[in-house]
């Protein structure tokens, strides 16, 4: 990866957000941009908080913890992978965000966490929006429910909601799974509070049609880093 590189491709997505938000009518301020990192160096990173990312994801908990270990300044760091429950416990000591609590019991054993650890936890509820079998997240008819008991949870501070769309070129079928994010989102803010105010959908592919949708978190690989190997 040339040098410089990250730095262009950041500006570039940056001034297409801002772009976008100009357009929609959407303060561009208010939208955070979580870096997804997954498979890139800590260099690389680096790279790309010293050119302005303030905030950075990872899928992996053990990749995630070397690359917060070294990466300097340090930025904000999600966690947006699936989170096993068994490294639960790494992920709560290390990270600032867990964007992907998706069961009860998950959530349980980070609030069991955090109480051990003397600290509060940043997390948003995670919603399966497309109805597929392989994907995480509470199914829209029982995430206000959840959403209730989790809230209640000691050591927990729940801010946001959190899909994955769907992986197709079809406009219309992640235009219902944003929308249907949407309509949650808003149901559980009234039901939790103002201290729930983000809504975390978008990725490279499809970030502009999360940004018509509400979306006020953006998790970005591809656009800043380039493609994996």
């Amino acid at each position: 990866m040339e040098r410089g590189l990250i730095a262009g491709n950041l500006e570039k997505l940056l001034a297409g957000i801002e772009k976008k938000c100009v357009a929609a009518g959407r303060n561009f301020e208010q939208i955070r941009i979580v870096g997804v990192s997954k498979t890139i160096s800590a260099r690389f990173v680096r790279e790309a908080v010293l050119a302005g990312l303030k905030e950075c994801g990872e899928n992996r908990v053990q990749e995630g913890i070397e690359k917060i270990k070294t990466v300097s300044p340090r930025p904000i760091w999600h966690f947006v992978g699936h989170l096993q429950r068994n490294k639960a416990r790494k992920a709560t000591e290390y990270f600032d965000v867990i964007q992907t609590v998706d069961s009860m019991e998950l959530a349980e054993i980070i609030s069991k966490r955090v109480l051990e650890l003397g600290k509060e936890m940043e997390i948003y509820l995670q919603l399966n929006s497309t109805g597929e079998s392989q994907k995480s997240g509470f199914l829209p008819t029982e995430i206000l429910d959840n959403a209730d008991k989790i809230n209640k949870l000691p050591g927990l501070k729940v801010t946001g909601l959190m899909t994955i769309g769907p992986f197709t070129e079809d406009k219309s079928l992640i235009k219902r799974s944003f929308s249907l994010t949407e309509e949650v989102f808003n149901k559980l803010k009234q039901k939790i509070g103002e201290r729930f105010e983000w809504l975390s959908m978008g990725m490279s592919g499809d970030y502009e049609i999360a940004l018509e949708y509400g979306s006020n978190v953006l998790r970005i690989g591809t656009a800043i880093f380039g493609a994996r190997n």
